[in-house]
């Protein structure tokens, strides 16, 4: 599967007599979830999915999860550089059940911050101090992710960098950071972040291939 299927949500619809396929990959697009599967109505979701770009994966088994332990899941496989399957279950009108509808608003929610350092992230060598890790981008390395739990620390050191950053922030709001950087170490001072999510993410950014492009005088 690909990499950055991150999320996958998979619809149990057998046992439904409506199913809107284009409302449930619409709801799939919109918390950022890149691939979804079902156990029916294949044609139409297949529609659906070519309508919304994206990928309709096959059948597969898939986590019930709850608005409490989602996040945390989801970003424990991603460090493990696992993607989560994730159960939606339908009633009979078609409509989300009530706790899948509480499961994919507490995803939208933290994905609308994070979902881009989650969704192109993978596993990465560095290593950190504390309920942490770091995960970088797949597609540009020079992007760091330091994924934190809460309760956050004061502050937190990520070891193996080889040059110091350009900066550090949270990614939510674009906050600056005060950082030291010292025999391969990065010490982060962590301010208290804007909201108090179970996991808070922010972007280690260093030296870019741009950066040594020189101004061009015309």
């Amino acid at each position: 599967m690909n990499p950055d299927f991150a999320i996958v949500l998979n619809f149990k619809l057998k046992d439904t007599k409506k199913v809107n396929a284009d409302l449930l990959v619409k709801t799939a697009r919109d918390i950022g979830a890149r691939a979804v599967s079902a156990d029916s109505a294949q044609t139409a979701m297949q529609a659906a999915c070519a309508k919304y770009t994206i990928t309709l994966a096959a059948d597969q088994a898939g986590q019930d999860l709850t608005a409490d332990n989602v996040i945390n899941e989801l970003v424990t496989n991603r460090k493990k550089g696992q993607a989560t399957i994730i159960n939606v279950n339908i009633t009979e009108s078609g409509t989300l059940t009530a706790a899948s509808q509480a499961v994919l608003e507490q995803i939208n929610n933290w994905m609308h911050m994070f979902g881009h350092a989650f969704n192109e992230s993978k596993p990465c060598s560095l290593t950190t101090d504390g309920n942490s890790f770091v995960l970088q981008n797949r597609h540009m390395p020079y992007q760091k992710y330091l994924f934190v739990k809460s309760p956050l620390p004061k502050q937190i050191t990520v070891s193996g960098l080889t040059q110091e950053p350009n900066r550090v922030e949270w990614i939510e709001k674009r906050v600056d950071l005060k950082f030291n950087y010292e025999n391969n170490e990065l010490v982060i001072d962590l301010a208290d972040p804007v909201d108090s999510f179970p996991w808070q993410v922010l972007r280690i950014q260093e030296h870019r291939p741009e950066d040594d492009i020189k101004e061009t005088k015309f």
